[in-house]
Formats: C-alpha cells, sequence, structure tokens
C-alpha cells in the first residue's frame, strides 16, 4: 500500500463504525464508478482494509440506498460472497448522513479489473457465472413491495420510448444542438455518433417493439454491471463492484450490459458467454430475444444520452480522458450495428451464422 495516507476529516466519519480508530491510514482514490460522481477513499485499520463511499447528492436517495444495502445483505446471506456487503454502524445503520451526502463502509475486495487488458474464454466464462450466482441469490429479494414477478420490462419500455423520441424529431434537435456547439473532439464524436444512430434506428425500434410487451421474469437485478466492475484474482471473480443502478427488471438486460462490454459483436463468442451463464442460471425463449434488444437500444439510448448531456443540456465531465474512450467505444459499436444485425429474436443456439458479416471480436471497452 502506498505511503502517501494523510489524515482527513473522513478519518474522524470512522467512529460511526468503529470503537477505536487510532492507527487509521486513509487514501483517497478521488472520483471512482464511471461518472456518477461518488468518491472512494481507501482504509487500513486492525489490519484490515475497507472501501469507504461518500455517495453523489443526487443519487441514490435514502431509500435508495436502504435498497441497494438490502439487497447486498440478501446475497451474501444467500453465500454469495463476491459483492461487498455494507458494515453496520455502531447504531446498527450501513450509513450515515453528512452535508446531503450519504457515507458507507464496505470491506475492500479483492481482486483488478482487468478484463479489458487480459480477455480469455476462462475469464469470460468466470465472469458470467458470478452474474449468473448473483441472480440466483438476488431472486428472492424483496423491497418495499418491489420483488420478483412477471410482467414486462420497464428496462425495454424505456428504451423504446427514448428511441421513438428519437424518430419523431428529436435526432434532427440533437444534431442542430451539436452543429452549434464550439468545435472540439467530443463533437466530431458526436457527429459520428449521430449519423450511426440514424442508420440504425429504425430497425432497433422495430426490435424492441417486437419484444416490449413480452412477460418476463423480473427480479432485482444490476442494469449497469460492466467488465470494470468486476475484480478478477487470476482467471476467478473476487469482486463484483457498482450497485447504484439496481432495481426490478430482467436479467437478459444484465445478460446484455455484460456481455456488450466484454466482447462487442463477437457471435460466437457471445453464445459461449450466454452458454456459460445458463450453465448456472437458465433463459426462457424471451429472454434471448429481450438480450438483443437490450444490448442494441441499450447502445443506441447510451449515445443519445451523452449527445443530450454535452451538447443539449451542456453539462461537463471532469474525468475526460475516460469520456472520450467512452464516445470512441460508442461509435465503433454503433459502427459495427449500422453494418450488420448482430442480434437476434431467437435464441442463439438456434441462430443461423451469417458468415459474410461475423460478429467480430472488438477492442475491449466501456459500455
Amino acid at each position: 500500500m502506498p505511503d502517501s495516507f494523510f489524515p482527513t476529516k473522513q478519518i474522524s466519519f470512522l467512529n460511526q463504525w468503529f470503537k477505536e480508530t487510532s492507527g487509521a491510514k486513509m487514501q483517497s482514490l478521488g472520483v471512482q464508478g464511471g461518472f456518477s460522481g461518488a468518491v472512494i477513499w481507501r482504509l487500513s485499520l486492525h489490519g484490515k482494509y475497507f472501501c469507504l463511499r461518500r455517495w453523489p447528492r443526487a443519487h441514490p436517495t435514502i431509500d435508495g440506498l436502504l435498497a441497494i444495502h438490502g439487497l447486498l445483505q440478501h446475497v451474501a446471506a444467500a453465500g454469495y460472497r463476491v459483492a461487498p456487503e455494507p458494515m453496520p454502524t455502531l447504531t446498527g445503520d450501513t450509513f450515515f448522513v453528512n452535508e446531503d451526502h450519504l457515507w458507507e463502509l464496505t470491506p475492500w475486495m479483492p481482486g483488478v479489473a482487468d478484463f479489458g487488458g487480459n480477455p480469455s474464454p476462462v475469464r469470460l466464462t468466470a465472469a458470467m457465472q458470478a452474474l449468473a450466482d448473483f441472480h440466483q441469490a438476488a431472486g428472492t429479494f424483496a423491497f418495499r413491495g418491489a420483488a420478483a414477478h412477471i410482467g414486462p420490462s420497464a428496462g425495454l419500455r424505456d428504451r423504446l420510448t427514448l428511441l421513438s423520441a428519437l424518430q419523431q424529431g428529436g435526432l434532427p434537435n440533437f444534431r442542430k444542438a451539436t452543429r452549434s456547439a464550439e468545435d472540439s473532439d467530443l463533437r466530431e464524436l458526436a457527429f459520428e455518433l449521430l449519423e450511426n444512430i440514424g442508420s440504425s434506428l429504425d430497425r432497433v425500434v422495430i426490435l424492441l417493439k417486437q419484444v416490449v410487451d413480452a412477460p418476463l421474469a423480473l427480479q432485482w437485478v444490476l442494469r449497469d454491471v460492466r467488465h470494470n466492475h468486476l475484480l478478477f484474482t487470476g482467471d476467478r471473480v473476487t469482486g463484483l463492484l457498482d450497485f447504484g443502478a439496481v432495481a426490478v427488471d430482467s436479467v437478459a438486460c444484465d445478460v446484455a450490459r455484460l456481455l456488450g462490454s466484454m466482447i462487442n459483436d463477437n457471435t460466437e463468442i457471445w453464445e459461449a458467454g450466454i452458454q456459460a451463464y445458463e450453465g448456472m442460471h437458465k433463459l426462457s425463449l424471451d429472454e434471448h430475444r429481450a438480450i438483443a434488444a437490450f444490448d442494441e437500444g441499450g447502445t443506441l439510448c447510451s449515445a443519445a444520452n451523452w449527445i443530450r448531456w454535452l451538447f443539449v443540456e451542456g453539462r461537463s465531465f471532469p474525468q475526460i480522458h475516460a469520456l472520450h474512450e467512452q464516445l470512441v467505444w460508442l461509435r465503433n459499436r454503433l459502427q459495427q450495428m449500422s453494418g450488420v444485425s448482430h442480434a437476434s429474436v431467437s435464441p442463439p443456439a438456434r441462430q443461423q451464422d451469417d458468415s459474410s458479416h461475423p460478429r467480430r471480436l472488438g477492442p475491449i471497452g466501456l459500455s
């Protein structure tokens, strides 16, 4: 562990969890967890390592964090050891509030989020099995009336609503806002994103309409699970991170999100990933169909949202390098999608391979 520890007022917050905090060492890791604005400190105390997190003011709400912590406690009680279980404070709560921020403490999970730099079939299988194990453990969790049930997916409906709005005039408005922005590399990337959104928009809307009303098994899922949220020790998954988006939806949402971030558009490898998942958690015909809709619909929505945030709403993001990487990855993924529909409304095992347009193992990136 680096020697660059320094006392901060955050050390005093440890009194919420520990009676004795002498000898505590804390290292600020800054803003972590993508673009959410969460700030992380690594703590050494009593010979153990912990993670102190300050959630951003806007998200989650207290009820939202209670749901997140309830879910993590539930899967831990079910024997799932890969996710960090929140530690109770001395008063029995799992967080406290300071200056409108919610603060939590969890064990520091072992491993490195290095799938992007070291992908392999073994690691792909481990990632999909870790996700399937999480879904199995989370399947019986309920929070204030939100529990497993059968119904249409809210995530698919949200994607269809956003993309339909783009069809009905939103896309020209995005182009206008982008043209009026100051010249920059991000602006040039946005133009490419807009071109590729237009190329795939009608087809993906049709795909979503085919599955949006299908009755799916709904339960608590992650909704924003990506390869850089998985910690590996060797070829084993030893940590699963970032639960800020958890909600009730279809497991197909998570399968699509994780595979899309890991392997892009290689049909054969997608099928291998789904088969690894199904070795632990079987998918229905409708769930197979929903995976493609979640993946392609989500990719288009992600690109559209970034353009809206940056050029319509004028938001700023301090992680410029990460943002540039995000937009480049989206551009490359959209180019692949506009060239060929890699998604199918049939289960991958029954899918006919189009050898003229194989799904490619693209560069690993952020989704």
